[in-house]
């Protein structure tokens, strides 16, 4: 399992502008659209399917939350969940009232978390109803992970971390760490999280995100994928089509070259030594065992950071 993440396989154009993936179980995965259109896979991300324009505008997150069914957020606000393993979709509806749905975490047993601007919302049904927690972060919450034991935490885009021990019930606001855009965080296990912002900055946490380590400049570019893909396994794609590759939770990294056709979206872990990434001109790669020839697009002039700017909106 020593190399998994480390040789992707670009499977061509399938989409338009991805901006989120997510694994269900049994080699089923999904990827959202700027465009609102769903694709689906059920062989672990070798062929897709598109299941149309189910949402009215992009699709920025997707959670698996367990007992086949998945939710999605896009920029309407509006909540669309599926109990049939992301087959069928049906729209619960806005939540919240400001910007747009940026980050849903499943944090098991039923309950997950999302945020709309800067607004935290809870759902212990599976995803049916929300609840606004009353919770203000400083800047909109861009990304959440569940790091077990009933611990989550939320990175917003000012640079603060919010940290629950209760499932997602109370929050505490463990301050600025960063001066820059939280962008993604993975949890890679054993207490260990990561994230990166806007500006090519790793940090990590050994203690369940309660205190935090700049591990300094790692990407030559702002990231927004990223994925944990076991054994001490993580990869993060940045906006100048770099993957990047740690073997050892997080702690050291490899630029393993470009890899994207264009800024690196979405990337997610489907098991089985295998992993897929999504970027801004619809492509998807993806990453198995079996692998034998890596794709090696043109190198682009220079980054591009007009896409990454679009995704956040107006700052």
């Amino acid at each position: 399992m020593s190399n998994v993440g480390l040789i992707w396989t670009d499977l061509g154009a399938i989409g338009s502008y991805i901006l989120a993936m997510a694994s269900l179980d049994n080699g089923i995965a999904l990827f959202g659209e700027n465009n609102g259109d769903i694709y689906r896979s059920t062989n672990y991300g070798l062929t897709w399917t598109s299941l149309g324009i189910i949402a009215s505008s992009r699709i920025n997150s997707i959670a698996s939350l367990g007992n086949n069914i998945a939710v999605f957020g896009d920029d309407d606000r509006h909540v669309y969940r599926s109990t049939d393993r992301g087959l069928n979709w049906t729209d619960l509806g806005e939540v919240g009232s400001n910007y747009w749905i940026a980050t849903i975490a499943s944090l098991g047993s039923g309950i997950a978390i999302l945020c709309v601007g800067s607004k935290i919302y809870r759902s212990v049904n599976y995803g049916a109803n929300w609840t606004d927690l009353g919770i203000t972060t400083h800047g909109r919450g861009l990304t959440s992970a569940y790091l077990g034991n009933g611990i989550a935490a939320i990175g917003d885009q000012d640079g603060y971390i919010y940290r629950s021990i209760d499932y997602g019930l109370t929050w505490t606001d463990l301050g600025l760490i960063t001066s820059h855009s939280i962008s993604n965080m993975p949890y890679l296990g054993n207490g260990i999280v990561i994230f990166s912002d806007y500006w090519q900055y790793i940090y990590r946490s050994i203690d369940y995100g309660l205190t935090w380590t700049n591990l300094g400049i790692i990407t030559s570019d702002a990231s927004w994928g990223s994925a944990y893909l076991d054994n001490g396994i993580a990869v993060i794609g940045d906006n100048s089509r770099h993957v990047y590759r740690s073997i050892d939770y997080g702690l050291n990294w490899t630029d393993l070259g470009e890899v994207g056709s264009d800024g690196i979206s979405a990337m997610a872990y489907l098991g089985k030594g295998i992993a897929i990434l999504g970027d801004y001109s619809g492509h998807v790669y993806r990453s198995a065992l079996a692998v034998t020839h890596r794709h090696h697009p043109t190198i682009p002039t220079e980054p591009n950071r007009g896409k990454e700017l679009s995704r956040m909106g107006s700052l």
